[in-house]
Formats: C-alpha cells, structure tokens, sequence
C-alpha cells in the first residue's frame, strides 16, 4: 500500500518538501512532470509532484490538481500533503479544494508555519522574518518582521468550504486542547481548520494533536510541517527483504528451500520458464516483480525472505530442466531482470543466489564490477558486499548448487539476520 503523495505547485517546494520525508529514511522521489505520473505509481516510494499550476488562472490549477489527486486515489494512496508556498502565492484555496473534493474528505488541517525558514502563523497572522547576520542585535528583531497576511480570510475568500483558526494560546496548551478544539470546530460545521505555529516545539505538539483524527484527513502546509508527517500518519520505514534466487534444477537445493520454507515466515515466487521459452520473457519478468511487490506492500513486518525459484526446481528429479539448458539464455535474462527490477524498487537487503550461472547473469544484470568478500558463513558459502552498479554495498551470498546441508540456507539466513 502506498504511503503518501506530496503535491506542490513548483519544483522548489515539490523538493523542500519531499526531503523531509527522505530524512525519516523513506525513499522519495520529485516527479518534474505530473503528465508522467502514471509512471511511477507502482513504485513504492513517497511521490513529491510537481504540478506546475502556480501561474495557472484558479479553475485550470483547480483542474490539474484535481486530476492529480484522482490518479493517486485510483493508485491506491490513501493520504496526500498539499504543499503550499511559504508566502502564500499561488492558487491556495482552489489546489485545497480540488484535493479534498478527489479525495472525498471533510476534513483539512493546514499549517503554514516554516520556523526554520522565518515563516510563523500568530494569531492567524503570517509574520516574516527576514534574514540578517549574527550582528544585528536582539532588539532589532522586531523591525526584522512583518505582517504578510491575515490568514483566515485570504483563504475563506478562496474556498467555498467554511474556515476556522486555532490560535497559539490553544496550541501551548497541549495536544488533547488542540485535538478538543478540532472537534468541536468539526460539530460546528468547520471543515478547514488553521493553526497557529511560531517554534518547531508548536509544530510537534501540533504533529501529536493529529494522530487520532480520520485517515481521510487532508493535511496541508510548508516544509516545515511536512517533517512532522510521519508522526502524524504513523508512517514507519518498512524493513528490506532478504532475496534468494534458484535458477537451475539441483535436489539439494531443492531440500534446502523446502527446508527453508517450513521453519520461516517466508514467500515463493515460481517463474515459468516454459513461459519464458515461448518468447514471453519481459510478460513473465513483469509479473514476478508485480507478485513480489505485492508480498511486499501486504504486509506490515516482514521477517522471512522472499523465494523466487525456476519452476523445473519443483519437476520430479528435474525433468524439464533439459529446457532450461537449451534455453539458458533467456531464462537467466528473464532471472536478472527480476532481481534488478527489485532492486531498482529498492525493497533488497540482501541477495542469496544458488547456481554459478544464475548468480553470474544476476551481476550482469545488476552491472557490479565485483564482490567485496567478507566472511566464510559455512564451508564454501561466502557472504560479501556488491561492488559498483545498481546493487553497490548490497549484502551478496553465493553458493554452488549442491553445497552444504539440507538446512545450509537456513542457516545462513539465520547468519544474515543476526549481522
């Protein structure tokens, strides 16, 4: 399941924005064109959008935005942050509107406060500092500010639903006080409600005070607010996957998946290699990747590791693998490009290949210049970091098909989650 969606009206705020996402440790990714979205759905990535729309008139930013916004809600995102400019140009209340009519939702919490940048809402007064030196003194920090606008009205003359303003005597009372005066603005028919902020301290209590609300809840602001997001939505860096990759027919490898699938919470993936013979290999690619992304995203934790085997592994003493040999080619092509598409989505802790072959067109195809050996985990198994390509640092094990004991890889899975 996708996590959130940022839509900002530029570039700039697409990328403020979006990095305080990347520094919770959530992968991200500012999209320049929001005509190629679609291109980026199936990624499991925070999106920062660029749509573009703040020299638009009102009803074409309205459009675009609301076509943005009904794309990801079709895609499965289930929360969007409208990112606004920090001195309110642009079209506001019409991208906020937009937003929340595509998403259905009665209820947007805005924050425009950005203290780090000198953006403060007080009293539903946008106040802004403006830089200076370490030598002008305290008591000229008055004359550093002023009065951009008064906040409430500006954006009830743009939007047709009702406005309110929570102000920082409630905010400094503590999140249940804010919570409390949400709903009670919410009975009161109030389905935007803005909040004052004047320290980043403001804008935790703030962060803490929206955890309870409805998941349908819109949020919006700067920057600033954005780096709280995650406490909001309890949004947690899902763990990496431990990936291992079977390409050819051996029965002790056979015995030490099987074994592997009894004593862990672990996923096979079989590729149809007959598929991939009869000139299917990027449809046969794709679903793989599509199967493990979906393994993936339906769960929460993840502690096993995600099997992705030829399906000869499974023939009665490998009778079908005759196929693969005649066709070796394309299957370690089509083997390859699985594990890179994985990587690529960055969803790979660490790779665990049986088989020579396999394990050589999987570095082909992940375009490593090398191993960086660190350890000997049993006889003949060695674990190392890749070296270069797609995959750089990425944990690496290599075993020959018919190495080590019917629970070798179990054993070493148990290594790989322990180091």
């Amino acid at each position: 399941m996708h996590s959130i969606a940022i839509i900002a009206d530029d570039l700039t705020g697409a990328s403020d924005t979006g990095i305080q996402f990347r520094k919770h440790g959530f992968k991200t990714k500012v999209i320049v064109d929001a005509d190629k979205l679609e291109q980026f759905l199936e990624s499991n990535e925070v999106l920062a959008i660029n749509s573009n729309t703040r020299p638009l008139k009102y009803y074409n930013a309205y459009r675009k935005v609301y076509d943005i916004s009904c794309t990801l809600k079709r895609a499965g995102f289930k929360s969007v942050y409208k990112k606004i400019d920090s001195t309110f140009r642009g079209n506001l209340g019409s991208e906020l509107e937009a937003v929340i009519d595509a998403f259905d939702s009665d209820l947007t919490i805005l924050v425009p406060s950005y203290p780090d940048n000198g953006r403060c809402m007080v009293n539903g007064n946008l106040k802004i500092s403006l830089p200076c030196d370490d030598a002008i003194k305290d008591n000229e920090d008055k004359d550093r500010q002023h009065n951009l606008c008064y906040v409430p009205s500006l954006l009830q003359n743009e939007m047709k639903r009702r406005v309110a303003h929570i102000d920082l005597d409630t905010v400094h009372k503590g999140s249940d006080a804010i919570y409390s005066h949400i709903e009670k603005l919410k009975k009161e028919g109030f389905q935007v409600i803005i909040i004052d902020a004047a320290t980043n301290e403001d804008l935790n209590i703030i962060a803490l005070a929206c955890q309870n609300l409805p998941s349908n809840t819109i949020f919006s602001g700067t920057a600033g607010f954005a780096a709280y997001l995650p406490k909001v939505l309890g949004l947690k860096k899902k763990n990496k996957i431990m990936l291992i990759v079977a390409g050819t027919y051996n029965h002790i490898t056979r015995l030490q998946i099987d074994k592997v699938l009894s004593n862990t919470d672990s996923a096979l993936l079989i590729i149809d290699t007959k598929r991939i013979i009869k000139g299917k290999l990027s449809e046969e690619t794709e679903k793989i990747i599509s199967d493990a992304m979906k393994f993936y995203n339906s769960r929460e934790e993840i502690s096993g590791p995600l099997i992705i085997a030829v399906d000869t592994l499974f023939d009665s003493q490998g009778k079908n693998d005759l196929l693969i040999k005649k066709n070796g080619r394309e299957v370690a092509i089509a083997i390859g490009d699985i594990v890179k598409g994985l990587v690529d989505k960055d969803i790979a802790e660490s790779l665990l290949i049986t088989g020579g072959d396999t394990a050589l067109h999987v570095l082909s195809a992940l375009d490593a210049e090398g191993i960086d050996l660190q350890e000997e985990v049993l006889a003949g198994i060695p674990l190392g970091l890749m070296y270069g390509g797609k995959a750089h640092n990425i944990r690496i094990v290599t075993k020959a098909g018919g190495f080590g004991s019917s629970s070798a890889l179990l054993e070493v899975i148990n290594h790989l989650n322990k180091t």
